[in-house]
């Protein structure tokens, strides 16, 4: 198994949370998985893969709930301990493919496509094995990938596209922050390589562009069910939104809710 890449976000971790700012769609979902693994499993603990800033994981433990943070970026990881200090979260910098901590958890979780970040099926069918043999007898897991469009498979680049410009905080008082994005597909590999922009326009002095290049991986529902499979895990449920409905053409997201297989019936919602 490869070493993972230099920490992709070192450079870019403190626009993240500007990136994510109000979004909380998902939040919901995750509580309620939560609550639903505690009854089944009577643990309260939380394990979530890819736990960035700990946007996700600050949620659950303010809710009650013991969550252990791993993500692989120490930027991240040092962003997420400021913003969870007080809250009962343990963060590990870790790697989601090969990571062992002999512990048990009653929901592990990689949401907002943190599996992306794999960039081949044998790195994705590791990842599915660390969540197997992290989840408790009676546990749920939860998957959350960007659902995989019909654009996705063009090769090439596209255009540069703004996504927003937001305030920042700083020293001598507020920057602006502008985010462009380009995407080059690399259908051959089922990849996209996306290229972050933040132009930052400080209130004094010359605006000044910070870059990073990483690789998604488009995962389809059919690479989530063989690597589930291969880990020894069922899909119990599949969702197209956070809201708990089935998945569509044109959904933004695919979800999927696991648990260890049993030989049960057939999961609801297979798109």
């Amino acid at each position: 198994m490869p070493e993972p890449a230099a920490d992709p976000f070192a450079r870019i971790a403190r626009f993240y949370d500007l990136d994510l700012e109000g979004f909380d769609a998902d939040l919901a979902l995750y509580l309620a998985l939560a609550e639903r693994a505690a009854e089944r499993d009577s643990r309260e603990d939380v394990l979530e893969l890819g736990c960035g800033t700990g946007r996700v994981a600050g949620a659950l433990a303010g809710a009650g709930f013991g969550v252990v943070g791993v993500d692989y970026s120490a930027a991240m990881i040092e962003a997420a301990r400021a913003r969870t200090e007080s809250l009962p979260v343990r963060l590990v910098e870790g790697d989601m493919r090969s990571l062992t901590l002999g512990e048990r958890f009653g929901l592990v979780l990689v949401p907002l496509g943190g599996l992306q970040h794999l960039e081949t099926t044998e790195d994705l069918a590791a990842a599915f094995a660390t969540v197997a043999v992290h989840l408790a007898p009676d546990g749920i897991a939860a998957v959350d990938v960007e659902a995989p469009h019909a654009d996705d498979w063009l090769p090439g680049s596209r255009p540069l596209v703004e996504h927003w410009t937001r305030p920042l905080p700083c020293d001598d008082g507020e920057a602006l922050v502008t985010k462009l994005v380009a995407v080059e597909g690399v259908p051959s590999e089922s990849l996209r390589l996306v290229t972050w922009h933040f132009d930052v326009q400080p209130p004094s002095g010359p605006l000044r562009r910070v870059t990073q290049q990483f690789a998604l991986r488009v995962i389809t529902a059919g690479e989530i069910e063989l690597a589930a499979r291969l880990a020894g895990l069922r899909v119990d449920a599949w969702y197209g939104d956070y809201e708990g409905g089935p998945p569509r053409d044109g959904d933004e997201r695919l979800i999927a809710v696991l648990s260890h297989d049993a030989g049960e019936d057939e999961p609801e919602e297979a798109p």
